[in-house]
């Protein structure tokens, strides 16, 4: 395993992003090319199963690089998300047009399939929120070269940070990417899908990876505890509050009040503003055990605003379709990733001194407030244990945002869950007839969404010995969940959890489901 070292890291914070090389035989990647080519152009779509028909691409995820890369971010517990996808760029029609680097939009060649529209992802299937620390990563893997000239993705260096994309600045179009190269994002970097003008269709898979434990020390090569402005820094803007806070964030150090504050009343006009990098100098300079009171008010000041309730966009007859209307990028529930109130962002960093007042906002009957302070409980992590009880009694909630952002907390606190089990037992046993409506054109619900927060939250919080056989039981029975993502993380558990019945299961499960790459289309190679 090869871990980062200090200076990676620290770019990785300022940009967002790395440009990453696997430690493996080249040869993997033009087999990994040629199959997925294949698996593309002459079956069908493979969305999430492209990694089982091509079993190869997981010797670039577990390489020494890879790997190293992703313990380095996330911690030695990562989990693989079951969300894959495979972008193509086809080539354009006319490749003697030019377009800005920075273009919005330009068009792919007919059949592509990826967007070149700046955006940040959206979770999938449904929403999750949108988080300055590294909890979620995005890998971008090439498996063929692909020069500029062939359209590799185009990111924007520092937007994870960003409530929405902005005009483009610090735009990546990265130079001669090499066969096998792998970019691992934060996963809310704006990015864009970029114009092919060769004669190949250009291809990626995309991964997603996530945390499931707060840090507790830095699991990279960690030699220096004071943050530094990297050497190669791309943003031409400093947010550096924002930046050491990640830093120490994942150095395992959660309470920065060491300075004093900053309170000018422009950096609360600042709060929730467009303009990025004042909103984040805003808000880290804001996250001071002072200002609790402030934050707070803000945050009760959302009472009756019914942000906890999407607003949709309409079809030709004026009637409602299951697409959220972002015009503005509003901060509200939406299906897409949740921005929460910058000021929920300010007291997850204020950290423990926090917690009371997040404890009494928990016990509130708006919805988006008590959204709002789940977020913030859950960032601070471990040290927010007391909210708890608050939590748990949430989990019960009528409306099924603030079950699903509950179930969260709760894996981003960690630790014993005992109390909390019986009631994820019965996500699991009842069905909600309220959350059945479908969210989004794929078809998930609520309760989909529900059990995949549920399963992810279990997967956070297996250190407890004595929870392990009632969580093994509701690992067993969300295996024959029809969500096909709550299996896969059920077995990743199982697994985890090692008992000899949890193994049997997950064994099982995964035996019933095998798939036999050797059978390449018509060709039945035995």
């Amino acid at each position: 395993m090869t871990l980062l070292n200090d200076q990676e890291v620290q770019e990785f914070i300022a940009n967002g992003f790395l440009r990453l090389q696997p430690d493996v035989d080249p040869e993997v990647h033009e087999n990994i090319n040629q199959k997925l080519r294949y698996a593309t152009e002459h079956e069908f779509p493979m969305g999430n199963n492209i990694v089982s028909r091509v079993p190869a691409l997981w010797d670039i995820v577990r390489c020494p690089r890879i790997h190293g890369a992703l313990v380095s971010l996330l911690g030695p517990r990562y989990f693989v998300h079951p969300h894959r996808a495979i972008h193509t760029s086809v080539p354009i029609e006319d490749p003697s047009i030019n377009y800005a680097e920075d273009h919005n939009g330009p068009p792919l060649g007919k059949g592509s399939m990826a967007g070149s529209g700046w955006h940040q992802d959206a979770h999938s299937p449904l929403s999750r929120a949108r988080h300055h620390v590294p909890r979620y990563l995005i890998g971008f893997y090439f498996p063929h070269d692909t020069p500029k000239s062939m359209g590799p993705t185009r990111v924007q260096a520092g937007s994870y940070l960003y409530a929405q994309p902005v005009e483009p600045h610090g735009v990546v179009v990265p130079e001669d990417v090499a066969a096998g190269t792998f970019f691992l994002l934060h996963f809310d970097t704006v990015h864009a899908g970029w114009v092919n003008r060769l004669e190949q269709t250009r291809y990626m898979v995309k991964f997603v990876f996530t945390r499931t434990e707060h840090p507790s020390a830095p699991t990279w090569n960690h030699n220096n505890a004071a943050w530094q402005r990297p050497k190669r820094c791309i943003p031409t803007f400093d947010v550096e509050p924002a930046w050491s806070f990640v830093w120490d964030w994942m150095r395992g150090i959660s309470q920065r009040n060491e300075s004093a504050p900053y309170t000018a009343e422009s950096h609360y006009a600042a709060l929730n503003s467009t303009d990025q990098v004042a909103r984040l100098n805003a808000i880290y300079s804001l996250a001071h055990v002072s200002e609790i009171k402030k934050h707070t008010a803000r945050i009760e000041s959302l009472v009756g605003s019914g942000m906890h309730e999407r607003a949709l966009v309409t079809n030709d007859n004026g009637e409602p379709i299951p697409r959220d209307d972002i015009t503005g990028y509003p901060r509200r529930w939406n299906e897409r990733a949740l921005v929460v109130d910058d000021s929920a962002y300010a007291l997850a960093a204020i950290g423990q001194e926090a917690v009371p007042a997040l404890t009494s906002l928990l016990k509130s009957n708006d919805p988006w407030v008590v959204i709002n302070a789940l977020f913030a409980s859950g960032e601070i992590g471990p040290a927010a244990r007391e909210v708890l009880p608050q939590v748990i009694r949430l989990l019960k909630h009528p409306k099924q945002q603030v079950v699903r952002q509950a179930l969260d907390t709760l894996g981003a606190i960690g630790g014993d869950i005992g109390d909390a089990l019986p009631k994820i037992e019965a996500l699991f046993n009842e069905t909600n007839p309220d959350w059945q409506t479908t969210e989004v054109f794929r078809g998930w619900t609520g309760q989909d969404q529900v059990r995949l927060n549920a399963v992810l939250a279990l997967l956070s919080c297996l250190d407890e010995p004595a929870n392990h056989a009632a969580i093994e039981s509701i690992l067993i029975t969300s295996l024959e969940d029809s969500n096909g993502y709550v299996p896969a993380v059920a077995t990743e558990a199982l697994v985890r959890l090692g008992s000899q019945t949890a193994l049997q299961a997950s064994i099982r499960y995964l035996q019933d489901r095998r798939w036999d790459d050797s059978l390449m289309g018509r060709v039945k190679s035995f």
